[in-house]
Formats: C-alpha cells, structure tokens, sequence
C-alpha cells in the first residue's frame, strides 16, 4: 500500500504551502507528486524555493515544472522586457527575485513524466495535458476525454493540474485526477487550499480530495510588505480578491484586457496604457 500526496498551482502561496506541510507531518505519506506552477501571482518568491528544496530533502517527491516556470525560463535576462506593470510586473518581480539555483532548479524538471512506485499501477503526470503544458480540461470540450483515449499503455492513471479545478474523471478504463490549486483554489469558496491524496496497490489508486485553511490575512499582508503590489498593480489586486472569494478575477481581468488591445488594435495587453487597467479595477471593485 502507498499513500501519496498530489498537490499543483501554488503560484507562489508560501502560506497555503506550509499549511500542506504541516498536514502531512500529522498525516504521514510516502511521497509527494507535484504537478508544477510554484512561483509567481505572489510575494517573496524565495519563500516558496526554500520550503520546496526542504521539502525535496525530507520527501521523495515526484516533480515536473508548469507553464509559470516555462514563463521565466524563456524569458531569462528579461529578453522580453517585463517591468512594473499590470500587465507583467508580478512576473517581472518573480524574475527579480530568483536565483541562478532556482532557475537551473526549473530547468532540471520535465513538463511531463511517468512515475512508477512499486506494487502500484503507473501514473503519468502533466501539468496541462500531455504535449500541452498549458492544456485545459475545463476550457476546451472533449478535451479531456481526447487525451484520455489517447494515453498510451501502460498508463491507466493521468495526473494533471493547471485548471484549478478539483476532479476525477473515468473514460474508457482509465482514469484522470486533477488535485486543484494549493494555493489559488477557484472554487467560489476561497481562503483554503486544495490537494488529493492518492492511496494506492496493486488493483489501482483511491483519491481523496482535501482542502485545508491556510493564514490568509498574512498572505495578503505580505503583499503590500514584499513592495510586489506596487509592481503588479492591477493583477496583483485580481490575485488578492481571487484568494478571499474564490472567484478567477486573475483570469477575468486577462480575458478582458486581451479583448481590449484587441478592439483598439494593440499588439498585446502588454502594450495598453496603465489606465485601461486602473478602469477595469474599478469595474470589477478591485
């Protein structure tokens, strides 16, 4: 019998993953798979880098890198010219803040990889879908039953995050768990964190979905003492409002934005003046 702890997307939330840790020195596992998107959205980046190379030590951890670590690794020396701004300041700030050792770290991780642990069926894990790194379940109909039909043997197990979005699905004899968002749960619920735990034996593996509090008033707190609002501005209020309501302001604000610089021509939201985002703060009372 093996007993697993499967966590994704904490984007940053040094908070939410010490609460993790905390569980499960109380509720022992023999390992963690972590399914990517540790940094950014948050501050002091290097809080969540020391608490993950601890956890390394202490664990065996199965590991593979998300879409926000592919963000900064195509963008080292800031060839694409982040800087403080709704837009991308909270990458920029990111970016800042690692160090050589981080990103080599990032570097040294898959996208996507099988994990074989003895006596139990093997898993594949993604951080969106296999060859999508940015793949989502929940945007895109009949995505999900797609890679599913198309996971090849000897895998009956999909592991996968990136939607925020807590489920398990069976098609076609096999199975895929998304353990949600440790540390940006959009659930409509907000203040929590999300992960599974996985036990499994030589039949197949059980999943029991958690959600655990986490301090959230010192999160939010470390935003405005990191200095990182004052390089997110608009983004990082969406990321505030989106931990205490469970609501993807985050996403929303994007979405509309990219719409924008689409009706006025501009190459990307990035290229919108500071003021079309301190409009669309105040439509969404952030």
């Amino acid at each position: 019998m093996a007993r697993y702890a499967l966590i994704s997307d904490i984007h940053g939330n040094f908070k939410a993953l010490e609460a993790f840790l905390e569980y499960i020195q109380g509720n022992p596992v023999d390992g963690i798979i972590s399914l990517g998107d540790y940094v950014t959205d948050g501050p002091y980046p290097e809080k969540i880098m020391e608490l993950l190379y601890g956890m390394r030590e202490r664990y065996v951890c199965h590991m593979i890198r998300g879409n926000r670590e592919d963000y900064l690794l195509d963008n080292v020396n800031n060839k694409e010219g982040w800087k403080p701004s709704s837009a991308n300041g909270t990458l920029y700030y990111t970016l800042l803040s690692l160090s050589k050792r981080d990103m080599e770290f990032f570097a040294s991780l898959p996208t996507e990889r099988e994990v074989v642990i003895e006596g139990c069926p093997p898993l594949y894990i993604c951080h969106g879908t296999p060859g999508r790194v940015r793949g989502n379940v929940q945007w895109e109909e009949g995505l999900k039953e797609k890679i599913l039909r198309e996971l090849p043997r000897p895998y009956d197990y999909l592991l996968g995050g990136h939607s925020h979005h807590q489920e398990i699905e069976r098609h076609g004899g096999k199975t895929y768990i998304n353990p949600g968002s440790l540390g940006f749960a959009m659930d409509g619920v907000g203040k929590h964190g999300q992960f599974a735990v996985l036990t499994g034996d030589g039949e197949g593996w059980r999943t029991e979905f958690l959600s655990i509090p986490y301090d959230v008033s010192a999160y939010l707190e470390a935003f405005a003492v990191s200095g990182v609002d004052e390089i997110g501005m608009t983004l990082n209020k969406a990321v505030k409002k989106s931990l205490v309501t469970g609501v993807n302001y985050f996403f929303r604000c994007i979405q509309a934005m990219e719409e924008e610089a689409k009706n006025v021509g501009a190459g990307s939201m990035a290229e919108l003046p500071e003021a079309a985002w301190e409009l669309l703060a105040e439509r969404f009372g952030l």
